[in-house]
């Protein structure tokens, strides 16, 4: 899946530098990941999620505390 989307997106990155080529990658796939999610939680669970993650937590580790808030 992260394959497809690098081969889909590899021209938005493209004049980016070497070695923030794949931090640039990473951020716009995290960015479409959580877009995707929203559509099916709340925008409270999202912004909780965003903090866990902006935290250090995983995309999963993040979801799942936010689900235990609820």
């Amino acid at each position: 899946m992260y394959r497809e989307f690098v081969r889909k997106n590899y021209d938005k990155v493209r004049n980016t530098p070497a070695n923030k080529r794949f931090a640039a990658l990473s951020l716009l796939y995290k960015k479409e990941k959580l877009k995707e999610h929203a559509k099916h939680h709340s925008k409270q669970h999202m912004n909780r999620m965003k903090d866990f993650m902006a935290g250090g937590d995983t995309f999963s580790q993040a979801h799942l505390k936010s689900l235990d808030m609820d």
